[in-house]
């Protein structure tokens, strides 16, 4: 069977999460930015397994701080709302202005958090590091190791922590720096046990020949219908997207006062967007996009 969500080919994810965050960056327009994010986090949300609830609600936190912040620092805009005390160094005149520019910005840090999350929750990562490796092969290499270090670490640290346990070292109980001073002895075999088996990966990657020649490749699968319909979305948004920076329809002025939001222009550049990602979701989840894997 070809691939179900969470081991797609990551070259159509990619090139998507790339158009969307140029549009992210390029345009000010609030409602834009807005159907943006609501896309991004359609297509975090729509991932295999659900993996993004964590990631969106840090998200959500970074972008209430910056809709926050924004009008205490700018001091700027002229239809005041209401006033509140606050020190010397920042603004207590909270205007409309200020509150357009920050929930722009806040859509915007919405919108990037949450399209580079899907882009990690519905590729492969190993096709994702392969392709890095065509490129810099020693920079994926580095990369796949240290990737896989940090569950290899914890899953060594519970097998010493539990040997230690079953020989009477208590380490769930009692003050804090209690624990930590008898967890500190189990460092020396944690760290002896990562140097060793680095040593087993390198004789590894010896005796596989690693550098020794031209690298083979296992062949790949082709793009099955869900991905080559992203891929299809992601050329036509990168037309539309294009096409909007180039006569300034992305543009827009907050200060001193707030242009017009619902224009043509950003209609349809947001209806676009948050088109092409929900489009995108439901192509890559949908059943009828499994396909028969093959080599090309």
């Amino acid at each position: 069977m070809g691939p179900v969500g969470g081991d797609r080919a990551p070259m159509p994810i990619a090139l998507l999460v790339l158009v969307a965050g140029i549009l992210a960056f390029t345009s000010d327009q609030p409602l834009v930015l807005a159907a943006l994010a609501a896309g991004a986090v359609v297509f975090l949300l729509a991932a295999p397994g659900h993996p993004g609830h964590l990631v969106l609600i840090g998200a959500l936190v970074s972008a209430a701080g910056v809709l926050i912040l924004t009008p205490l620092v700018s001091g700027q805009g002229d239809l005041v709302l209401f006033t509140i005390p606050m020190p010397p160094l920042l603004n207590g005149e909270i205007t409309a202005e200020e509150l357009g520019a920050g929930a722009a910005a806040a859509a915007r840090v919405l919108a990037t958090v949450a399209l580079a999350a899907a882009l990690f929750a519905w590729a492969d990562p190993d096709r994702m590091l392969a392709g890095v490796g065509r490129a810099a092969p020693r920079s994926a290499l580095v990369s796949a190791i240290a990737a896989r270090l940090v569950p290899t670490l914890r899953r060594d640290a519970r097998a010493i922590s539990e040997t230690a346990r079953l020989r009477g070292i208590v380490l769930t109980t009692g003050p804090r720096m209690a624990r930590a001073r008898r967890a500190a002895p189990l460092a020396l075999p944690l760290v002896g046990s990562a140097l060793e088996r680095g040593l087993d990966v390198a004789e590894a990657m010896a005796a596989r020949g690693y550098g020794e020649g031209r690298r083979t490749r296992l062949p790949e699968r082709r793009m099955d219908i869900g991905e080559r319909t992203t891929l299809a979305l992601t050329g036509i948004l990168a037309v539309v997207v294009g096409w909007t920076i180039a006569i300034g329809a992305t543009d827009f002025s907050f200060f001193p006062t707030m242009g017009p939001i619902l224009t043509p222009a950003s209609i349809a550049l947001g209806a676009f967007a948050l088109a092409a990602l929900v489009l995108a979701a439901l192509a890559l989840g949908h059943p009828r996009g499994v396909g028969r894997q093959s080599a090309p």
